[in-house]
């Protein structure tokens, strides 16, 4: 199954890429004499890009209005279901060592197994699909979750393994045939806290309305003054986020850019 156009449209744009791909031109073009200004200004302008991403708190700037966008919510006495998304599993790793490794975003299976104790009588659904093959073996981001959560003590035989979700839309869409919502039901979505906004979007497309349960906050967190390598991954991350609500906004896979806020009770 090929990759959706989206995912590899970000594999150009994305903040390291892109600057690596412009140190990469620009030094074979300072080499020949009739491009060397160009190649010396290009690989000058892209160094002090970085420099500056370096310096600028830029993290912050793009981090913050993601993680507030939705509040934790007010829990209701009951729940139709839960529903969370994959991202915290790693396959590659599960299918080379036999152990179901997880990352920073860990706190969506830990999240979800809490919400699925404290509503017993809840549906409970798990989305992701990306899978890797190592060792022989193959295994997706599910196969890691069933793992983790029978760990963590939920019943493996209480919970919908959605296994063919390549992003966000097809985490809304595959799983809304599984989980089969009736209008009326409340539904928590769980997923990270800066991922949040673009995964309510989703939903709203595919017309199943969520209750956001947002997790797995790195907002706050120390950071060094000059640490360019670290910025700059977060940089590729945030910034994932930000082109993500975009080109899902104007590809018209979503009906706003930003989702609507929830009104206060």
């Amino acid at each position: 199954m090929s990759a959706p156009f989206g995912t590899i449209l970000w594999e150009y744009l994305n903040p390291g890429n892109l600057l690596f791909s412009l140190l990469a031109v620009a030094l074979p073009l300072s080499w020949w004499r009739r491009s060397r200004r160009f190649g010396v200004g290009l690989g000058a302008a892209t160094l002090a890009m970085i420099v500056l991403l370096s310096l600028l708190p830029l993290r912050a700037w793009l981090l913050a209005p993601l993680e507030g966008y939705f509040p934790a919510p007010a829990l209701p006495e009951r729940v139709a279901g839960i529903v969370v998304l994959g991202g915290a599993e790693e396959p590659g790793t599960y299918a080379m060592w036999g152990w179901p490794e997880v990352n920073g975003n860990a706190d969506r299976l830990i999240a979800f197994a809490a919400l699925a104790r404290r509503y017993p009588q809840a549906k409970l659904v798990f989305t992701g699909g990306t899978a890797f093959q190592a060792a022989g073996r193959s295994r997706s981001e599910a196969d890691v979750a069933a793992a983790v959560l029978a760990m963590l003590g939920i019943e493996p035989a209480r919970i919908a393994y959605e296994s063919k979700a390549r992003n966000t839309i097809e985490n809304a869409r595959f799983a809304r045939e599984i989980a089969r919502p009736a209008p009326g039901e409340t539904w928590l979505l769980v997923t990270s806290a800066r991922h949040m906004p673009r995964a309510v979007n989703c939903f709203n497309a595919v017309d199943w309305p969520v209750l956001a349960y947002p997790v797995d906050y790195v907002g706050g967190s120390r950071e060094a003054w000059f640490d360019p390598l670290r910025r700059l991954a977060s940089l590729h991350a945030l910034g994932r986020e930000w082109i993500g609500l975009l080109y899902y906004w104007l590809s018209g896979q979503t009906r706003d850019f930003l989702p609507p806020r929830p009104v206060p009770a």
